[in-house]
């Protein structure tokens, strides 16, 4: 459904304005405003209403709203477009319709094309390579994907997830994650049945706090995809972040069934069972490193299995080749720090193991939640520096 007001055209899914040759790009929240006011007919809406609507279940703060009324009144080159009510709120000064074009399916850009395909594929192949610049990359390319084809509903998706990524790895702000339940939104109206998207959505509600509703859309893209490896290991890895170890040892484990050449869910489960049940986090600890060491045989530049080698040697008593495992990797300005940071735990060395966690903290990484639950870091448990730079982190 697209929108016509002062001449201009906006097209929601696009998240454009045209007039004419001139073509202006609104943000979502710009979009969803525009849609609020087109719900309320004219009527004065209030800040309170309005930051509801445009934020639903997000907390912001009225200058956010702020904002995103001057965006519109500048992207659309009229000031009084917008009018401020006196403790009232806001109202449009000029009809906002919305248009059913009996054209607009031929008009609206194909939901799927094969380079918006390929620019998923690279950056999929990009986030999990984890070299230096990988997150940005993942980012900037689904970006364009989601740009090629808004109508695409893997593609917003696969954005929403590198937001998300992005956010809790090499964090810029919370603005990132209202960009990601946008995106999450808009793949979920072209896909109500994408079991990535609810899963993203759970795992940004979680990252804000809504943990009930959170594991609602995890529930619900379980239940869709019941096969994807890569899908349980994410929801396992969300499940540890909020302290639910059993289930999350479970989901581990069915990952590491479904993918049985990949280390990914071995290498976690390895970390879960390693106190509650230890015969069990051994035998993960050795899958893991015998998948690790047969990645490296391939590919001795694997940056996954570089940075895996090390925490499971130590897990499993080897501690002199995990510190020649830890040290001989090359230092990276990679999220992949954190499991450097688990092996030097392992083995004794607190200092070096602060040292990661401090490193990739100040480059943005915002997953310190997980510090007092992952079982790769009980032997810090009891050093009074990691519960203060997991504050400090917590509260950045």
């Amino acid at each position: 459904m697209q929108l016509a007001i002062d001449g201009w055209r906006v097209d929601p899914d696009a998240r454009e304005a045209r007039r004419g040759d001139e073509v202006k790009q609104l943000s979502p929240r710009a979009i969803r405003l525009l849609q609020v006011f087109a719900e309320a007919d004219g009527a004065v809406l209030s800040r309170a209403d309005l930051l509801d609507r445009v934020w639903p279940n997000v907390f912001v703060s009225d200058e956010s709203l702020t904002q995103v009324v001057s965006e519109v009144r500048r992207k659309l080159g009229n000031r009084e477009l917008i009018s401020t009510v006196a403790r009232g709120g806001y109202r449009l000064t000029q009809p906002l319709l919305r248009i059913a074009d009996p054209q607009s399916a031929a008009l609206e850009p194909a939901p799927f094309t094969i380079d918006a395909y390929a620019l998923c594929i690279e950056a999929r192949e990009c986030f999990q390579s984890g070299v230096e610049g990988s997150q940005r990359a993942f980012v900037d390319l689904s970006a364009e994907a989601a740009a090629l084809s808004p109508g695409f509903a893997d593609a917003r998706a696969l954005h929403g997830l590198a937001l998300l990524k992005r956010h809790i790895f090499w964090s810029e702000g919370h603005l990132l994650l209202e960009t990601a339940l946008d995106e999450i939104a808009a793949a979920l109206r072209l896909d109500p049945n994408l079991a990535v998207a609810h899963l993203t959505d759970a795992a940004i509600r979680v990252a804000i706090g809504m943990n009930e509703t959170g594991l609602q859309s995890l529930e619900r893209a379980l239940a869709l995809a019941p096969q994807d490896a890569g899908l349980h290991l994410e929801a396992s890895i969300l499940l540890l972040s909020i302290g639910n170890h059993k289930a999350a040892g479970a989901l581990a484990v069915r990952s590491a069934q479904l993918a049985p050449h990949d280390f990914g869910a071995d290498l976690l489960a390895a970390r879960l069972f390693q106190y509650s049940d230890p015969v069990r986090g051994r035998f993960a600890a050795q899958k893991a490193l015998q998948k690790v060491q047969a990645e490296l045989a391939m590919n001795p530049y694997s940056m996954r299995a570089l940075y895996a080698q090390g925490p499971l040697l130590a897990q499993l008593g080897d501690h002199r080749a995990a510190r020649v495992a830890l040290e001989s990797v090359t230092h990276h300005d990679s999220p992949l720090e954190y499991y450097r940071a688990i092996g030097f735990a392992q083995i004794g060395d607190s200092t070096a193991a602060l040292e990661r966690l401090d490193f990739i903290g100040m480059r943005g990484w915002r997953h310190a939640c997980i510090l007092d639950k992952d079982d790769g870091f009980r032997p810090l448990q009891s050093d009074e520096r990691l519960h203060r730079l997991q504050a400090d982190l917590l509260a950045a």
